[in-house]
């Protein structure tokens, strides 16, 4: 049994210390020429560098805070950005596609993440009691074996898909509600439930500028939670488990259903048509009485037969009962980027295919170009990249797609800029990656079960490696 105490024994001001350190290294972008930290400043005008200098005091005022049960959380910064990387922040507002990220100051953020560390825990206990149903948030599930989840279920019959979306989720979670599921799922820790309540309740802040100083007006929040909070994604999962509950437990034991959610999307699917409609009917219900509801928008929730060739998309994926696909908006959202980079790229003669090649490379690769290898353990750092996400496809017909558009939209910018046309192999000469050629290579390093560096952000001392992939590019001479 877990108490108050045991959470303040484990705040010390050296684990209040070591958080912000990890915080401050998770941050730091290594891909860049010089490692660069990239931390939105908070309302209180504190950025990492002024936070670092007076450190000592920060560490203090956390550490004293949480022991005396006083801690109170500074008022957020709100702003407003498109969900659509395609979309200007103008265009999503027009076609309402866009998200409001709630940004905490410093101190608070280092404040939430010692509260997840104790609290998460504590909630995945009971978060076990359903194995396998919810995949945003959590440690070792991701979207990938949520996609590879569903793909099975179909692959084993359950055909009539139920694709839903909860219409703004976030913020409309009723805050009463929730603290009622936040005390059933830490009882008797009632400093613990304070403390969670006030981050629930945290106002927005709205700076107005007035001479000769300026002013923060505080805005009461009445329902939702913030987005971008470290404990916010473990707050909806406490919040929609009654719901996973429900699902499983009752509506399970009256149909032949297969259940899994990632955030505010989930897919319910069954071997009967005329089941899943009275299933759709019944979520309705039952998440009105918790103040969700389904999207009406028949593009967020809908009901479908699942074939061959006619899939769902869910977390980027498209799946059908032949394969896992790249969804097509993810697609257009690689072609845009490839094809920024070829407008504003400087083309000659002699350099501009090598340039494309370094700098298409990094969207390819990612933090696998350079190959960081950790000092500290000896292993490498796992790729992360566009590919590396979407390893678990099954149908390679996209990626050889993708690269034979690739190739097209080199050959007509190198025509339209210089006025020649490059031969079949070109690229090939080169060494220009290939995403099929990726994915085998990396599929490959899957069955071999390569071992990775699993250093924290703060122990792991890494440093750029020769290219591991230049032996790869050589099979295409």
């Amino acid at each position: 049994m877990y108490s108050d105490q045991d959470f303040k024994n484990m705040v010390t001001r050296e684990k209040v210390k070591d958080t912000f350190e990890l915080y401050l290294a998770q941050k730091t972008d290594i891909l860049t020429e010089e490692p660069t930290i990239e931390v939105r400043e908070g309302l209180d005008g504190i950025g990492y560098q002024l936070f670092q200098k007076t450190l000592s005091h920060q560490i203090d005022t956390i550490y004293k805070r949480i022991q005396r049960s006083n801690y109170f959380f500074y008022p957020l910064k709100e702003v407003e950005i498109s969900k659509d990387p395609l979309l200007t922040i103008v265009e999503a507002k027009k076609q309402g596609k866009t998200r409001t990220l709630s940004i905490a100051i410093i101190r608070d953020i280092i404040t939430q993440k010692l509260l997840y560390d104790f609290i998460n825990p504590i909630a995945e206990k009971q978060f076990s009691e359903l194995s396998y149903i919810s995949f945003a948030y959590r440690k070792n599930v991701n979207a990938q074996k949520a996609a590879q989840k569903v793909f099975h279920d179909i692959k084993d019959g359950y055909i009539y898909a139920l694709d839903a979306d909860l219409k703004g989720f976030f913020d409309n979670i009723p805050h009463e509600q929730l603290f009622e599921q936040v005390k059933a799922f830490f009882p008797n820790m009632p400093g613990i439930q304070k403390l969670l309540y006030r981050f629930i309740h945290v106002d927005i802040g709205v700076i107005k500028k007035r001479e000769p100083k300026r002013k923060l007006i505080r805005v009461k929040r009445k329902k939702g939670i913030p987005q971008g909070g470290i404990i916010s994604g473990l707050l909806a999962n406490i919040y929609l488990h009654q719901f996973d509950l429900w699902v499983i437990k009752n509506l399970g034991s009256h149909f032949d259903l297969r259940y899994t959610r990632y955030a505010d999307d989930f897919v319910i699917v069954a071997k009967n048509k005329e089941d899943i409609i009275t299933i759709k009917e019944e979520c309705n219900n039952f998440l009105e009485d918790i103040s969700l509801i389904l999207h009406p928008d028949p593009q967020k929730t809908k009901i479908s037969t699942i074939t061959k060739d006619k899939g769902l998309d869910f977390v980027g994926f498209k799946i059908s009962q032949n394969h896992i696909g790249i969804k097509e908006d993810n697609i257009k959202k690689f072609k845009y980027r490839i094809e920024k980079i070829l407008k504003s790229t400087d083309f000659s003669k002699q350099k501009s295919l090598e340039l494309l090649k370094l700098r298409c490379s990094y969207k390819f690769f990612g933090n696998d170009l350079k190959k960081f290898k950790c000092q500290t353990c000896g292993e490498f750092e796992q790729a992360r990249n566009w590919m590396k996400f979407f390893l678990v496809v099954t149908d390679t017909k996209q990626l050889k797609q993708l690269d034979s558009w690739i190739y097209k939209s080199i050959n007509y910018y190198y025509f339209k800029n210089i006025g020649i046309r490059l031969n079949k192999n070109a690229l090939k000469e080169i060494e220009f990656p290939s995403l099929e050629l990726l994915y085998y290579t990396y599929r490959k390093q899957l069955n071999k079960n390569t071992s990775y560096c699993v250093c924290n952000a703060i122990d792991k001392s890494i440093v750029p490696t020769r290219n591991p992939y230049e032996e790869l590019f050589s099979s295409y001479s």
